[in-house]
């Protein structure tokens, strides 16, 4: 089978045309796909952004209500702490008459 020239040269350019016109739809494609991509890394940042703005504010939340429970109980300690300081100082006292009455001593010392 022989071709001529000017029919190889038809074949060879429709072939390239064809081609050509098939890289600028992959390129098109890929363009859009490009644009597609970066419009769902946007909103997956902005979502992320979001959450961690969530999470701050959880958090902050959290340390406040740990940090007021803390207080509380520091102070119900304190207070505590005195009322046991004053009941073991009556209790010595108490402990210091008695042992002076058993003894005989003057209980005024204590």
């Amino acid at each position: 089978m022989k071709m001529s020239k000017n029919t190889l040269a038809m074949l060879i350019t429709v072939t390239l045309f064809g081609m050509s016109g098939c890289s600028e739809a992959t390129k098109e494609q890929a363009a859009e796909v490009q644009k597609e991509t970066a419009a769902k890394m946007e909103e997956v940042q902005e979502k992320a952004s979001d959450v961690m703005e969530d999470v701050s504010d959880a958090t902050s939340d959290v340390y406040e209500s740990a940090k007021d429970g803390v207080e509380d109980m520091m102070d119900a300690t304190e207070e505590e702490g005195a009322e046991l300081k004053e009941d073991g100082m009556q209790k010595l006292k108490e402990a210091c008459i008695a042992s002076k009455e058993a003894t005989e001593g003057d209980p005024t010392d204590c």
